[in-house]
């Protein structure tokens, strides 16, 4: 399965930039026969004594500064040596681990999915026409992580919020593996009637893409981006916030003006769709692979709050 992975064509788009891109021959993917560890952060990434992701996943780790990486065109800032090991047990604990600790089932299940290649950054990837990258994947094999310089344990929003947060982008580039393995859920694609494609961006607001039945604008594009949204934002947003915000329905009595008593209205016709795909998401995962997504989902927001709390993460 891995090696079916290394070939996936794997697009994801940030607030203001789409990547997708399955041809560059710098997306190629080639495991490290004799992986250098003649530094700390080496040895952690791939000699820890069969703790590593190296040793248990198979993946490399790309922190050393290369211009393949990026376009000739864009500018970024390598990661500080200092981030790479604690970037690494953010991933392993919030990512990996959250499913881990949720049952066999969700452990082999991300085993078995978990990317080939990740690439470290210390910045945002800045374009020549003044748009940023926030975080993207490539290839399907590579999940590029930006601005791991900011890397604060405590910073909630740095790890969680939508479209740039460390925790919302590995988890919704873990969720395109999965479509772009097992498919979509059957019927995921019609419960909504309206996808904008690449007008996404041109001034589509939180309450626009809730009335449309998505969480956020970018997964307005198509029914794969409004998937991968649905499981980012249920897994990472905290449990009451996601529930007020896209599945409680407000009472639309207490408004008098016409036009606030519709944009009511609207709104929770958009949650009761994005309750049925949440509700269908969840479904899926139980039914084909055996995982619980709200036990995953349990498991990151315990772990999130104790490092939050602690300013640290177990080794």
């Amino acid at each position: 399965m891995k090696n079916i992975i290394k070939h996936i064509i794997l697009c994801f788009a940030t607030l203001l930039f789409m990547q997708c891109d399955g041809n560059d021959p710098n997306l190629e993917y080639v495991a490290p026969e004799n992986p250098d560890i003649s530094s700390v952060n080496d040895q952690y990434l791939y000699s820890n004594n069969g703790h590593s992701l190296f040793e248990l996943y198979g993946t490399a780790t790309r922190w050393r500064w290369n211009d393949n990486y990026i376009d000739p065109t864009q500018r970024a800032t390598p990661i500080k040596s200092d981030f790479v090991i604690p970037a690494t047990k953010l991933i392993n604990h919030l990512w990996i681990g959250s499913y881990a600790a949720s049952g066999t089932s969700a452990a082999n299940f991300i085993k078995e999915l978990f990317p080939a290649e990740l690439v470290y950054i210390g910045s945002y990837i800045y374009k020549e026409d003044g748009t940023i990258l926030l975080g993207y994947a490539e290839g399907g094999a590579r999940v590029t992580i930006l601005n791991l310089n900011s890397l604060d344990y405590q910073d909630r929003d740095w790890m969680t919020r939508p479209g740039g947060g460390i925790l919302a982008t590995v988890h919704h580039e873990f969720s395109h593996i999965v479509h772009q393995n097992y498919g979509l859920p059957v019927g995921f694609n019609k419960i909504s009637d309206t996808y904008l494609g690449n007008n996404w961006s041109n001034g589509v607001s939180k309450e626009d893409a809730i009335k449309l039945g998505m969480v956020r604008n970018y997964g307005t594009l198509n029914e794969y981006e409004d998937f991968c949204e649905i499981i980012s934002h249920l897994l990472v947003t905290d449990p009451e916030s996601f529930e007020e915000d896209f599945i409680a329905q407000e009472d639309c009595t207490t408004y008098t003006d016409a036009g606030d008593i519709v944009n009511c209205q609207e709104l929770n016709e958009g949650r009761l769709l994005i309750k049925k795909k949440v509700d269908l998401v969840v479904e899926y995962y139980k039914n084909s692979f055996n995982v619980d997504l709200l036990a995953v989902r349990d498991s990151l927001q315990v772990r999130l709050n104790k490092v939050i709390e602690t300013n640290e993460i177990p080794d």
